[in-house]
């Protein structure tokens, strides 16, 4: 009895372990659209822990998973660092002076905003 209550003990610590792990290790790479009624263009693309913007003040941002963080750098910018989140396909920041949500194409999020604003 007892090596069953030791067992299934370890089992429920390394799942929750696990799943802990998991949540700063999901990928964010891809293309980022800003969708809306007006627009749907790329913003910019994410490539592990860098970013590439396609337009605007700053040029490039590095992302810290850790703190959740991207530090914004560019030609045309003081160097700036803004808190994201990441859910769901959604990335919301701010690197243009208003916070936005930014739609991973692909994601369901991003299938969502083009049904929703027209563009499917």
């Amino acid at each position: 009895m007892r090596k069953l209550i030791s067992v299934l003990f370890v089992s429920l610590l390394a799942f929750t372990l696990i799943s802990c792990s998991n949540k700063n290790n999901q990928t964010l790479d891809g293309e980022y659209y800003w969708i809306n009624e007006n627009r749907n263009e790329r913003i910019f693309t994410i490539s592990g822990n860098k970013g590439t913007i396609d337009s605007g003040e700053a040029d490039t941002f590095v992302i810290n998973k850790e703190n959740e963080t991207i530090e914004l750098m560019g030609s045309q910018i003081i160097s700036r660092s803004e808190s994201y989140t990441f859910k769901d396909g959604v990335f919301t920041v701010d690197i243009s002076g208003t916070k936005h949500d930014y739609y991973l194409k692909g994601s369901e999020a991003y299938k969502n905003a083009l049904k929703k604003y027209g563009y499917d």
